[in-house]
């Protein structure tokens, strides 16, 4: 079992005791006896954590960060020495009175006179009444979920789906005539000569002092170069500004890269435009034009030399901004209606000859769509909303002295970039008007002032000014041209922009005494936060500029790709396999709402469940007390949990909750509950099969009979599937046993800026197997531990372990899966953390171990978009695995990585009326970096060369795509089936909430893993 250890470290140390001790204290009391309640009937067992977690938030607990908060990022298992002595004593006492609540819960099942909504009353002696029978009384056999028709209260008709189809795409060239499909634009970022970059910055610097200090004293120049020689001579010192710089330039800047990128993409479809639309439609190209030179304008201001810090410093409801740090960002430009969005991540090259590394990324168009928090009305509707001081939601959002800070700051960056971007000049055309000018001279200047009316007034002025002139329609407008830009399938030429990326001087001190005194040509600034000194890093064209230190050239190429359909297909058949599984479903709500108690009395009396009510009214609760109460109510119901599942085999757990607001609401009790169900689903699957979703019920009436079949499809995805084909020639030969195992990563305990960590390994495993003429789906595990930084990308022993297991069960082919292990960085400097994580020659090695027969397939993936050219049926299923053909998208001259899988489906991403993308998956792996480790001929024929062996692999990693579909209907391969372990969504951000004070992170699966690890030993 991995040990967290406790020693001298740079952790903050967190202490559990008193919050424990006080649960413990609540649980005793008996009041808290009403934490089970068995329903009249005995099918349903409520289990009100909510009562429990509700008293513990309002009594006074001593933070467990003590005084230490402020310097912890995140803080979760970082246990303090007398904490962790105690720990496990004060969780098995909380398990012991669980269950004794839960066995004198049991004892009076019979004859409860209070109905649905209260509990049994508890007799005065502990009952011994056998849990693990009660338990099975409440298990049903799946088949009894199984209905004609699917409805709310569980049942499902399980259907088998027939004509399931995947059809090979290629890549269309010359000698193509069929229409293309698809279309998909390749940006690639080169940066270039970065092997000189350290002779370029010690160039600069010697110009500097030249030029800078020609009037002082000999003595002093040669004190000066003195200073840079040993600079330059310990430039690789982690402690030195030299090196910080470099590090600085080398981790933040692809950003920056990409920023530059989004106006270069703008100006290829402006240099693409049909001379006809341009004669049709000339008043939206002139707005294309306009946007493109406006967002250059802000480019020159942002990194304007003659400008001091403090002419770009303003303030709103008392809260300062600096815009030149705020848009010097790669996010400056998000919320803008329209704007390219670089999505997708494709690969990165190495050419350390050259000195140059390239970065090969999606790119997809933002189009004013629709935001859900504002009853589906688009971008700049919801942004010009927040913009207006009269609004409703300004003026809440200011009086919360929680969000005010955050809010305000937001106001702020939209006053800018929307004044910037649309403002206009009645008396001045719109190609030469300039908004920047008149910016600083009517906004600047009063935000730069106390008088707060005097900003609501210009911000009113600003919404009415943009109401009138019809922005709004323009945006329209320019959206329709865009849009059909990218539609028609007429080929774009290749496009490349010459870029410099710089660094300005104004990063350098101008006073000798103080450089001199300091022993660094630098500021302070480089020694804080890295985000501060991106103002002083630019990426503009290819020209010189005095203000510049030193630069690299950058080379940014937008490539338009197509694909065209083949006649290669393959159809087969669906049906699930839940072959001999009980059910045991799980129903969160918050029963205090009327509805919800309408809803629960007309669909699920009859079910046997397990209920977990919550009251919506706690969310009324101050951030000391919201921590405590998700503390509580995440501790006690996995813990009730597993007092009930002890001794059981292994169920099927679906776990559904009914809500009253969307994520998008202001509601933090609902949120937690759906994220920690995630978390719980999770934590179940090590012993048994189990998920979640959710179901707004606020329009049940009217959609349910739309959304209940597709909510459930998604809650019973995760069960078994078998697939069957027509032709049995198509059925795996080679391989009858092959293992998916997908890890991600989550920190729990970290310091702002500290390099020592703790984090979360998560991930899960499943077996897909060749059995009687079908190949079978089906989850085998879950697994969750923590590590320390030195030991999680090196000896991850419950991977390891895991392996060993079903190794010794006969299985031999392992596909191992992680996210793309790109480090966006320059390679100006290597790190320790520049790794390939997961993927590294370490965890590689440990996870092969002695087993010599056994094959790994290491892969990585990542999603980007693809235009709609043609109508797509909605269950259409599209791949490429000619690895020659996929040099199209990344090309690695050192043949490091190679793409060798893409797949695709029919579901566009967006809003209905705005859907012109389709996701795709990329898989990649890695050749020649496991050298004494795996055989590259295994990475060879089971993933790039064509042969039965990478047919079969494919075949099985589709069928997992297809296993994971979350639809009622239209079946189709599920796009990212990881989305549970990586990304946004995955159970590791999911986890995540704030402690009582401060900007803390604290991982909920990261606790409940420790907490696991001892209820293991104590549920022997």
């Amino acid at each position: 079992m991995n040990t967290i250890q406790t020693g001298n470290n740079e952790l903050v140390f967190v202490d559990y005791s008193d919050l424990l001790d006080k649960i413990l204290q609540i649980l005793r009391n008996q009041q808290s006896k009403n934490l089970f309640g068995v329903s009249p009937d005995g099918l349903r067992l409520r289990i009100d954590v909510d009562a429990i977690a509700s008293q513990v938030a309002r009594l006074q607990i001593s933070n467990p960060l003590g005084a230490a908060a402020s310097g912890a990022k995140s803080a979760t298992v970082n246990l303090s020495p007398g904490c962790k002595e105690l720990f496990p004593e004060k969780i098995q006492a909380i398990a012991d009175c669980v269950k004794q609540i839960l066995g004198d819960a049991i004892a009076l099942r019979e004859g409860s006179p209070t109905g649905e909504g209260g509990a049994a009353p508890i007799a005065q002696q502990s009952s011994s009444t056998n849990v693990k029978e009660f338990v099975e009384s409440l298990v049903t056999d799946l088949q009894t979920l199984k209905g004609d028709t699917a409805s709310l209260n569980f049942t499902y008709p399980f259907n088998s789906y027939e004509g399931l189809q995947k059809q090979r795409l290629t890549f269309r060239d010359k000698n193509h005539k069929d229409k293309a499909v698809l279309r998909f634009h390749k940006l690639t970022i080169a940066v270039q000569k970065t092997r000189e970059f350290n002779e370029h910055l010690k160039k600069g610097l010697e110009q500097y002092i030249r030029i800078q200090f020609a009037s002082v004293s000999e003595e002093e120049q040669e004190e000066l170069g003195y200073l840079l020689e040993d600079l330059y001579k310990d430039k690789d010192n982690l402690q030195l500004d030299f090196y910080r710089l470099k590090r600085i330039i080398d981790t933040e800047t692809l950003g920056k890269l990409k920023k530059k990128a989004q106006i270069n993409y703008l100006e290829y479809l402006y240099e693409n435009i049909n001379p006809d639309t341009s004669r049709s439609n000339s008043e939206a190209v002139i707005y294309l034009q306009d946007t493109i030179r406006r967002l250059r304008l802000i480019e020159e201001y942002i990194n304007d030399a003659n400008k001091a810090d403090g002419d770009y410093l303003v303030s709103y409801a008392g809260v300062s901004l600096n815009y030149k740090d705020i848009f010097s960002r790669a996010e400056a430009y998000e919320m803008l209606p329209i704007i390219p969005k670089i999505e997708g991540y494709l690969g990165e090259t190495t050419d350390d000859e050259r000195g140059e590394i390239q970065f090969i990324l999606g790119v997809k168009l933002k189009f004013d769509g629709k935001v859900q928090a504002y009853g589906g009305k688009n971008v700049f509707a919801y942004y010009l909303n927040l913009l207006d001081p009269e609004s409703k939601q300004h003026k809440e959002e200011l009086s919360d002295p929680l969000r005010k800070e955050v809010f305000a700051r937001k106001i702020l960056k939209i006053l800018f970039l929307y004044y910037c971007l649309f403002a206009i000049h009645p008396k001045i055309s719109q190609l030469e008007y300039n908004p920047i000018s008149n910016f600083e001279q009517k906004v600047v200047q009063i935000f730069k002032r106390d008088d707060e009316n005097e900003k609501q007034k210009i911000l009113s002025n600003i919404v009415k000014y943009f109401k009138e002139y019809k922005v709004q329609e323009k945006i329209t407008n320019l959206k329709n041209l865009l849009v059909h830009l990218i539609k028609p399938e007429r080929t774009f030429s290749i496009k490349e922009y010459p870029q410099h990326l710089s660094i300005s001087k104004g990063i350098l001190e101008t006073d000798i005494n103080t450089i001199l005194h300091q022993n660094t040509f630098f500021k302070s600034i480089l020694k804080g936060n890295p985000k501060e000194v991106i103002r002083y890093i630019s990426v503009g064209d290819a020209n010189v500029k005095e203000d510049v230190l030193c630069s690299l050239p950058v080379k940014i190429t937008i490539t338009d790709i197509h694909y065209v359909a083949t006649e290669d297909k393959q159809t087969f058949k669906m049906n699930y396999a839940p072959a001999n599984i009980g059910a045991l479903p799980i129903l969160f709500l918050p029963f205090s709402d009327k509805k919800c108690q309408e809803i629960y009395r007309s669909h699920f009396l009859k079910r046997k469940l397990l209920l977990f009510p919550y009251q919506l009214e706690n969310s009324k609760f101050e951030s000391q007390e919201l921590f405590i109460y998700r503390f509580t109510f995440a501790l006690l119901t996995y813990i009730c949990l597993r007092v009930l599942l002890h001794q059981q085999n292994r169920l099927f757990i679906p776990i559904l909750r009914l809500h009253q607001h969307t994520k998008e609401d202001d509601a933090p009790i609902e949120k937690f509950v759906a994220s920690f169900a995630h978390v719980l689903s999770h934590l179940l699957n090590e012993r048994h099969r189990s998920n979640t979703q959710g179901v707004d019920i606020r329009d049940l009436q009217s959609k349910g009979k739309f959304k209940i079949p597709n909510v459930l499809s998604s809650l019973y995805s995760v069960l078994p599937k078998s697939f069957s084909f027509a032709n049995a020639s198509e059925l795996p030969k080679n391989i009858d046993k092959l293992v998916i195992v997908i890890v991600s990563s989550r920190e729990s305990d970290r310091r702002w800026n500290g390099s020592q960590k703790i984090s979360t390994l998560m991930g899960e495993m499943l077996l897909l197997s060749c059995q009687n003429g079908a190949v079978r789906v089906q989850l085998l595990k879950t697994f969750s531990e923590n590590y320390e930084n030195q030991q999680i990308f090196r000896n991850p022993t419950v991977i390891i372990d895991e392996v060993a297991k079903l190794y010794q069960q006969g299985c031999r082919h392992f596909l191992y899966i992680a996210k793309a292990p790109y480090t966006s960085t320059l390679n100006l400097t290597k790190t320790e953390d520049d790794r390939l994580f997961f993927l590294s020659q370490e965890v590689i090695g440990a996870f092969k171990g002695q087993h010599q027969d056994i094959k790994i397939y290491p892969m990585f993936f990542d999603k980007y978009y693809a235009v709609r050219l043609q109508n797509i049926d909605v269950s259409s299923s599209l791949y490429i695995q000619d690895t020659a053909e996929l040099t199209n998208l990344v090309d690695d001259p050192s043949k490091k990585s190679v793409v060798f899988f893409n797949l695709f489906n029919g579901v566009t991403v967006g809003n209905s009326r705005d859907r012109y993308y389709n996701g795709v998956i990329s898989y990649s792996t890695f050749l020649k970096i496991y050298e004494g480790i795996l055989d590259d001929e295994d990475i060879y024929k089971g993933l790039i060369f064509k042969g039965e062996l990478k047919n079969e692999i494919l075949q099985y990693l589709t069928l997992f795509h297809f296993s994971r579909y979350e639809k009622a209907k239209d079946i189709n391969l599920k796009l990212d089936p990881y989305e549970n372990l990586i990304g946004e969504n995955s159970v590791g951000s999911l986890s995540l909430f704030s402690h009582m004070r401060g900007k803390v992170d604290f991982n909920s699966l990261a606790f409940l893993t420790e907490v696991k690890k001892i209820l293991n030993v104590h549920f022997v």
